[in-house]
């Protein structure tokens, strides 16, 4: 897949028909950099869940339940990649996509004994089925790892 950023005449551009979707193939590494460049940072996981999972009765960042019309999950009925961020609207406390669309980054280790080895990853994807969209579910990986359903979000 060719990157959907683009960079002509010193100038960062989305490729056309993306300019609303996530950014995907971004590393732990470079989420922060990112955010720490505009003096943001990463969620930890349990501010992500915090917000996903809004009021504490919330399954899904995106409610009780997850259906095609509110998520983009894998069988969802949606084309197989990103859509445009907020296409579902908005949940909780005004946030979008909390549950698929792409995994998102958090700045928390997976383990307490933190080595740096492993960062959590919240949220859900495209390319995983429903389950893995609930506001519970906790995997990690890499920091180092780069793939087109992994994503960020910052905050300050």
């Amino acid at each position: 897949m060719a990157s959907r950023i683009l960079f002509s005449n010193g100038v960062f551009t989305a490729a056309a028909g993306f300019e609303q979707h996530p950014v995907t193939y971004v590393s732990w590494y470079g989420a922060t950099a990112f955010a720490s460049y505009y003096g943001w940072r990463l969620p930890t996981e349990w501010e992500w869940q915090a917000v996903a999972d809004y009021d504490g009765s919330y399954t899904y960042g995106c409610g009780t339940t997850k259906n095609n019309s509110i998520a983009n999950y894998y069988n969802s009925d949606h084309p197989y990649g990103t859509t445009p961020v907020g296409q579902y609207g908005v949940f909780g406390y005004g946030m979008a996509d909390m549950a698929g669309n792409v995994w998102e980054w958090t700045g928390s280790c997976y383990y307490a004994n933190c080595d740096g080895d492993y960062r959590v990853l919240r949220g859900g994807s495209w390319d995983n089925i429903g389950y893995y969209c609930t506001v519970s579910y906790r995997p990690y990986d890499y920091p180092g790892s780069l793939g087109s359903n992994g994503g960020f979000r910052v905050c300050r």
